[in-house]
This record gives C-alpha cells, sequence and structure tokens, in this order.
C-alpha cells in the first residue's frame, strides 16, 4: 500500500473512532445516538442534548451542586438510595382493607387487599419527590408490559408516614366519597412526566401546539408545520430521569462541541417566533426569559385568590407574571436553581430584599413603618398564604398589602395574618395613620370582627389554611385552639392535615416557652 494510500485509511480509521466516541458521549445517560442535522445552530432536538454528565467536565462545581439539590431527584428510577419511604413490612390499616409495603429480592411492592377481593400487587419503578413528600409510580404485577401509573399512597414527611393522596392533594373532595384503593390508570407519563424530567423541547414545544401545555417559553414558538404531539412523554426521550442542566439551558451540543454560547432561546430553522412574542433576547439578563423557564413546570393548575393568586404551591411562575415586579424581578435574583434545597440561599431573606431595594432603595430603610427585623417586604408585599407540602408559604404574587378585591370578599390580607385580633376598620386606620393612604370601605366589607376568627370560620378552604397557619406562627396562637379543634371535624381529609398541623406547632411552641421559662426560673 502506499504512503498516500496508508495515510488515508489512517485518516479514515481515527474518523470513525471519533464518530464512535463522540457517539458514546452522545449516548451517556441511556439515550440513543443520533446526527447532528442540518449543521445549522439547534438546541430543541434530541442529537442537540448532551447530558449532565457532559456538563460536569467543565462545570464541576455546578455539577456537584445538581447532584445534591431537589431538581436531580424530582424524578429518580427505584432504589434504596432513592426511596425514602419505609417498605420494610409496614401495613396501613383502612376499614377492611389495608396497604402493605415491602421489598424483595431488591425490588419495591405496594400490595392492595380489602375484604371479599383478590389483592392487588404493584411493583414500584419511580419515586417523585424527596425531601417533603415521595409518592410513587408503579406498574400491575399480574399485567405483561404494563402501563406505568402514579400509586395512591405516597410517604409524607410532615405527615410522619404514609398516607393517602387525599391527605396531601387538595384535588380531592369528602373522604366518605374517596376509594383509597382505588388505582388511576391514568399513564404517569402523560402528567407528572413532563414537568418531572428532562427531555428535548422540541417534544415541549409540540405538545403545546395541542393546547396542553403552553406556560412556559414554548408559548412563543410553533413550528412551521404542525405535527400530531402524544400526550405521553416517551420515557425513551428523556435526557436525564429528573430535572438536568438542559431543562433550562437547552441542548448544549453547540456549547460542548464548538464553544459556542449557551442559547437560552430555542432555535432551529423550522422553529418560529410568534408574532405576539415579546423580546427574548439578553439571556441570564431578561426577567421574562428567565421567569417563563421556570414557568415550564412551576406553572401548574390550581384555585384562586380573589386577587388573582394560587392558593397551592407549584404556580409560583403564574403568581410571578400576574405580580407588579413581573419584568422587574427574575426568579434568579431570590433563587439559585443549582442550589435547590437543604442549604439554599432561598431560606437567606438577603437576597429577596436586596432584589427589592434594587428599585425601592429610598424606601428600603424604614418604608415598612415596623421596629426593626418585625416586618420585612416579603411579609406585607408577598404573605403566607400558599399551601406547600406541609407549610404555607409566601406568594409570588407581588401586590399591595391591602387589596381591594381581597378585602372585598372578605379574604385574608397581609395585615391581619399578623395583627389577627383586629379588624379590618383598625387596619384601614393604622393604613392612614402610618403611610398616609386613605382606602374607603366597599359594600359588603366585614370591618369590624376580628378577621383572624373570621378566617379560620369560613367556608373557603385557602382563607382558614393561611388562617390556621397565621395563628400557628402567632404568640396569639393558643387562643385559636378551641376553633381549630372543632375543625379536625372537617370532611375533607387534606383540610383536617392542616390544621392538625397548626395545633402542632401551636402546642410545640407553648412547650417550648414553658420549657424555657422554667429553665429560666431555675438558674434564679
Amino acid at each position: 500500500m502506499g504512503r498516500r494510500a496508508i495515510g488515508f485509511a489512517v485518516l479514515a480509521a481515527l474518523a470513525v473512532v471519533g464518530a464512535v466516541v463522540l457517539a458514546a458521549v452522545r449516548a451517556e445517560d441511556g439515550r440513543k445516538a443520533e446526527p447532528w442535522g442540518s449543521g445549522e445552530y439547534t438546541n430543541i432536538y434530541p442529537a442537540d442534548y448532551v447530558g449532565p454528565g457532559r456538563c460536569a467536565e467543565c462545570h464541576a462545581k455546578r455539577y456537584g451542586q445538581w447532584r445534591g439539590n431537589l431538581h436531580r431527584a424530582m424524578n429518580q428510577l427505584v432504589g434504596p438510595e432513592a426511596v425514602i419511604g419505609d417498605f420494610d413490612g409496614a401495613r396501613l390499616q383502612l376499614g377492611e382493607g389495608s396497604v402493605r409495603f415491602e421489598r424483595a429480592a431488591g425490588e419495591y411492592f405496594m400490595t392492595f387487599g380489602r375484604a371479599g377481593e383478590p389483592p392487588r400487587r404493584y411493583r414500584v419503578t419511580r419515586t417523585i419527590g424527596v425531601r417533603y413528600l415521595q409518592e410513587y409510580v408503579g406498574v400491575d404485577v399480574e399485567v405483561a408490559n404494563g402501563t406505568e401509573v402514579r400509586l395512591p399512597f405516597g410517604w409524607w414527611v410532615r405527615g410522619g408516614g404514609w398516607f393517602h393522596q387525599q391527605y396531601f392533594d387538595s384535588w380531592y373532595g369528602r373522604e366518605s366519597e374517596v376509594d383509597p384503593f382505588e388505582v388511576d390508570d391514568t399513564p404517569w407519563d402523560s402528567r407528572c412526566a413532563w414537568c418531572h424530567n428532562t427531555y428535548p423541547f422540541e417534544l415541549r414545544a409540540r405538545r403545546s401546539e395541542q393546547q396542553m401545555l403552553g406556560q412556559g417559553t414554548e408559548q412563543y414558538f410553533a413550528f412551521a408545520s404542525v405535527q400530531p404531539a402524544d400526550t405521553r412523554l416517551p420515557v425513551d426521550s428523556f435526557i436525564s430521569v429528573g430535572i438536568s442542566c438542559e431543562s433550562c439551558h437547552l441542548g448544549g451540543r453547540e456549547h460542548a462541541i464548538n464553544d459556542d454560547e449557551i442559547r437560552f432561546v430555542p432555535s432551529a430553522p423550522a422553529l418560529r417566533k410568534r408574532a405576539d412574542a415579546p423580546d427574548l433576547a439578553g439571556g441570564r439578563g431578561n426577567s421574562v426569559l428567565v421567569n417563563t423557564i421556570c414557568a415550564q413546570c412551576h406553572s401548574t393548575p390550581a384555585d384562586r385568590f380573589p386577587n388573582g393568586g394560587v392558593t397551592r404551591n407549584s404556580s409560583e411562575a403564574l403568581d410571578m407574571a400576574a405580580g407588579a415586579c413581573m419584568t422587574a424581578i427574575k426568579c434568579t435574583d431570590c433563587h439559585d436553581p443549582h442550589v435547590v434545597g437543604p442549604g439554599a440561599t432561598a431560606a437567606d431573606q438577603t437576597a429577596h430584599l436586596s432584589a427589592c431595594a434594587r428599585c425601592h432603595d429610598a424606601l428600603a430603610p424604614d418604608h415598612s413603618k415596623h421596629a426593626a427585623a418585625s416586618a420585612s417586604c416579603l411579609d406585607c408585599h408577598m404573605p403566607k398564604t400558599v399551601q406547600g407540602v406541609g407549610d404555607v408559604v409566601r406568594s409570588h404574587r407581588i401586590s399591595t398589602p391591602i387589596d381591594r378585591s381581597m378585602l372585598a370578599a372578605n379574604a385574608p390580607n397581609a395585615c391581619n395574618l399578623c395583627h389577627l385580633d383586629r379588624s379590618l376598620s383598625w387596619t384601614l386606620q393604622a393604613i392612614e395613620d402610618r403611610w398616609g393612604t386613605h382606602i374607603e370601605p366597599g359594600p359588603g366589607w366585614s370591618l369590624d370582627d376580628p378577621l383572624g376568627e373570621r378566617w379560620l370560620r369560613s367556608d373557603v378552604r385557602g382563607y382558614r389554611i393561611a388562617a390556621a397557619a397565621a395563628y400557628a406562627r402567632s404568640s396569639g396562637g393558643p387562643a385559636a385552639l378551641p376553633t381549630l379543634v372543632d375543625l379536625l371535624d372537617h370532611p375533607v381529609a387534606y383540610d383536617r392535615m392542616w390544621i392538625r398541623f397548626a395545633i402542632e406547632d401551636i402546642v410545640v411552641r407553648q412547650l417550648l416557652y414553658s420549657a424555657r421559662a422554667n429553665v429560666a426560673t431555675i438558674g434564679k
């Protein structure tokens, strides 16, 4: 063989090796290697995604943070490191039936048994969540190639054990109307998977065209030609199980291979920006773009307060988009998406208050008119009214603490969530005395009753739960105990659990207060 022929042979061999290595890189995390396509910049197709392992090669610190945060664990394949529930033979008795949670040969099972019926056994395949609540996905062991479904029992950390969904999910009605042994046969990958995993943006955009998604960045784009999109998300399309880098950064192939800058805006020749789309230029500096990226998942349906604010969590992006600061503040001003969970900076109010002061620096020192550290911007403009997973958390709908739509409906307002024993008349006078703002009462406003007690007795779930949590935080909580105890008879299990949590918090607070007082007395 001539020298030139040998050279061509070597080059050909190197090309094959290079192709094999590149294919292996793209196939990491169990994904299929695919050709790059047209050669134009794209970041939405399966071949555009490289997976978190590739990102780790240059971003080791961020990768390490991601490995320990809650985004990664939003969905996991079942296994000892993923499961937090008690599967060591735990048993939950419910009337004439029971549920067993057990392990066998390295696998996890839920078995449902009811008198007079054969037991049904499900093999657990995946977990959903890890810190506050863990739910489970599984398949019926009697069905070959069965469909993965969301199982009806979860391990609730705040509750302290196994609970049926009606106890931690607000979409259920009266307990007497719920069959705890019924397993919803809706495929798990037609609902949960769309927000709990990472997959090519192309799938999200195509599903959005059929009005099945559409709260995130996908709402601003459409393909030149519409193709049918399945409601189910194929699991073999996952870039990673759980939420990883490219859920937010989009496909990183061009960045990883060619060192091009990451584009947060979906890009492909076949993708068209809608005529009514806002300006998405500026990458990380564009609040609309950043917030819609978060909105891909943080925009689940929820009941609303009269001002439009949501009553339950996982809808934070919808609240932000409707609030007064939607174009001025980004989710990432307060929350680092790489550090979600224990140790997250979201627990530190410094970042939050700095974000407020960026536009309202002149108001920051004394605008609250409260004693130092007794109230902040967040307490008044983002009060705790949203049902989380065991705690009532802050609303992300940034607005005035005295919203007329809330007052007209006798709904919780930020002022009286602290001053529970005060009437609305007192609050309106305080607003005028301290800030010089006169608010003329409207017809039907409840002016003279202490609002805390009124909210606890309300027929509206969101009012009751927000008030119960406020009493649990308040030094006046013991005064509400008789009313709270009465509410333990509520026919909806979800509502009873929130009342139970409030009672527990008040009693524990009192016990700690008494213990400290005793210690102080002994010391004297």
